[in-house]
């Protein structure tokens, strides 16, 4: 019996976890394994991914410290949650404007744009993102 008002939380269908060296590569081997999920996520999806994973570790690699970890949950409602972590330390994530003295600026703006969600937890530093597919 269903109480009224009780909702089953969706059922996980993938729980993926990669731990990325700190360096130049970690972004390249983030993609790889992004792409690796084109049966279930569909082309367009796993370029939106791949994308926004590639921008997200390569800023835990560049802004981040300790090491990186990439996180992939999909569920039965056709979502994904892409979640990139690091020991934090750094600056807390946040759109800024693009292409200041700085440089750069570009990848929360593409995540803002593509992603259905985002948001950074501050346990260590977290940032993720949710896509439908």
């Amino acid at each position: 019996m269903r109480r009224a008002g009780y909702k089953r939380p969706p059922m996980s269908i993938l729980s993926l976890t990669l731990e990325l060296e700190r360096d130049q590569a970690a972004p390249a081997r983030a993609r790889a394994m992004i792409r690796g999920l084109r049966p279930l996520l569909g082309s367009e999806r796993t370029e939106d991914a791949t994308l926004l994973v590639s921008e997200l570790v390569a800023n835990a690699v560049k802004y981040g410290s300790g090491p990186v970890q990439l996180h992939v949950e999909a569920d039965e409602r056709r979502r994904g949650r892409f979640t990139i972590s690091d020991a934090g330390g750094g600056e807390t994530p946040a759109l800024r404007e693009a292409g200041t003295a700085k440089g750069g600026g570009y990848g929360l703006h593409l995540v803002d744009r593509i992603a259905d969600d985002w948001g950074v937890t501050h346990a260590s530093m977290h940032v993720w993102f949710d896509l439908s597919y």
